[in-house]
């Protein structure tokens, strides 16, 4: 009964944050219908006990994203996008992955995936500044960490001020734009008893809705390594101009430049386990708010063809060329949610046998799918907009906005080409194709 109390009055403080910042008079755009809940996997060994008691139940998580999403679309119309986050930070949500689901990746991937999917059907942009923060947050939770208590102990105060500051996180992998793919503009040196980092990177998104940032940098002659550091109110990082000043605006992907120092505690040297864990981690979760997108351009369709009469006084929707042209862009999305469902599933599996092979599988299988599932995601808006027609394109059509984002999502994450070569040269290796995990 006290569990529920709680809940309930979580759920009010929420309601109460959305009503605060609701402006009478500004329409609220629909939003995606909530799907089935995932079913939750038993804890994973390895991983640190959850901070919270108890866990938030999927009906309490479902109607704290509807006042969330609620609370986006209503940001949307007023671009008042701080009053958003404010309802975003009032819940559960923001602190989700520490405090919920730290022992149960593939529960935690699922939620979040759902969560970035409504975010991201009324806005990928902003869908993509959320997904930074739970990426980081559930990499640094789910991690499977095995007989290094220092580490462990590290983990557990870093989540618990997560949980505590309600704080959002965000990161950047340093990289910049330059002649030669794949170039870094961070370098980091030993400088007394911790670390200096210097130079910029050229893109970092929740860039001024984050209190905390985790930079991946060259540590100079030794390979690479990720540092932590305040990000709000810090002088030595200067957060520079939009990236993308129109479309994807709303993600806050900003340039942003580092000169200063780090203490050791706040240092993770980057194996190659930790890196694949951390960039299957950012894979997976990077097309939810695409396929969100998705989604809308379905909804819309469904909207569009249902009220639109052909000359014989039909619906276009009872058409059988149109029912089986739709049915076509509805099979390659649920082939693609699939996929992506699959590899929160692989990133499960690490956190129960964390062998070399299984932290590759989650890699390559979550590459794989924001490659394909963003690529949809892109074909199915493409379709609908070309079947809506012009009024597609007009200022107040949902159409528009969509069109103007969906487009980054083969752009953004790690790069296309390079998932591409590198599943090549998996394939067209020594080992015979069948051996390899598909």
């Amino acid at each position: 009964m006290a569990a529920k109390s709680s809940s309930a009055g979580k759920i009010s403080e929420v309601r109460e944050e959305a009503a605060a910042v609701k402006r009478r008079g500004s329409p609220v755009q629909p939003v995606m219908a909530a799907p089935p809940p995932a079913p939750s996997a038993p804890p994973a060994s390895g991983a640190p006990a959850a901070a919270g008691n108890g866990k938030l139940s999927a009906e309490e998580r479902e109607a704290q994203t509807a006042l969330a999403a609620a609370a986006l679309a209503e940001a949307m119309a007023t671009r008042d996008l701080p009053a958003f986050y404010r309802v975003f930070r009032a819940g559960d949500l923001a602190i989700l992955p520490p405090r919920y689901y730290s022992r149960d990746p593939r529960g935690l991937h699922a939620a979040c995936f759902e969560i970035l999917r409504r975010f991201g059907s009324i806005s990928p942009a902003v869908g993509v500044a959320i997904f930074n923060h739970y990426a980081v947050s559930c990499t640094l939770s789910t991690f499977p960490l095995r007989n290094n208590a220092t580490l462990a102990s590290r983990r557990k105060a870093l989540l618990a001020s997560l949980i505590a500051g309600r704080t959002l996180v965000a990161n950047t992998t340093s990289r910049v734009h330059s002649d030669k793919v794949e170039s870094y503009g961070c370098v980091a040196r030993h400088e007394g008893d911790g670390f200096h980092i210097s130079g910029s990177a050229a893109y970092m998104s929740l860039a001024t809705e984050s209190e905390l940032v985790l930079v991946f940098s060259q540590l100079e002659g030794e390979g690479f390594a990720i540092f932590m550091a305040p990000l709000r109110d810090n002088p030595a990082i200067q957060i520079g101009p939009f990236l993308f000043p129109n479309a994807m605006v709303d993600s806050d992907t900003r340039s942003v430049t580092f000169d200063c120092h780090i203490t050791p505690e706040n240092m993770l040297r980057v194996d190659r386990t930790i890196a694949a864990f951390q960039v299957a981690w950012h894979q997976a979760l990077f097309p939810a708010p695409f396929l969100g997108a998705a989604a809308r351009a379905l909804e819309e369709a469904r909207k569009f063809l249902r009220s639109v009469r052909a000359a014989n006084d039909r619906p276009l929707a009872e058409a059988d060329g149109v029912v089986a042209d739709i049915g076509r862009l509805a099979i390659d999305y649920r082939a693609a949610c699939a996929m992506v469902l699959q590899a929160g599933q692989a990133i499960e599996a690490v956190a129960r046998r964390p062998s070399l092979p299984e932290f590759m599988d989650a890699y390559h299988l979550a590459n794989a799918a924001k490659h394909f599932a963003t690529r949809v995601a892109e074909e199915i808006v493409t379709a609908v907009r070309r079947i809506i027609g012009g009024r597609s394109l007009a200022g107040t059509h949902p159409m528009e906005r969509i069109s103007q984002e969906v487009m980054f999502g083969p752009l953004g994450g790690e790069i296309n080409a390079l998932i591409e070569r590198r599943l090549g040269r998996l394939a067209l290796g020594e080992n015979e194709f069948l051996s390899h995990r598909w």
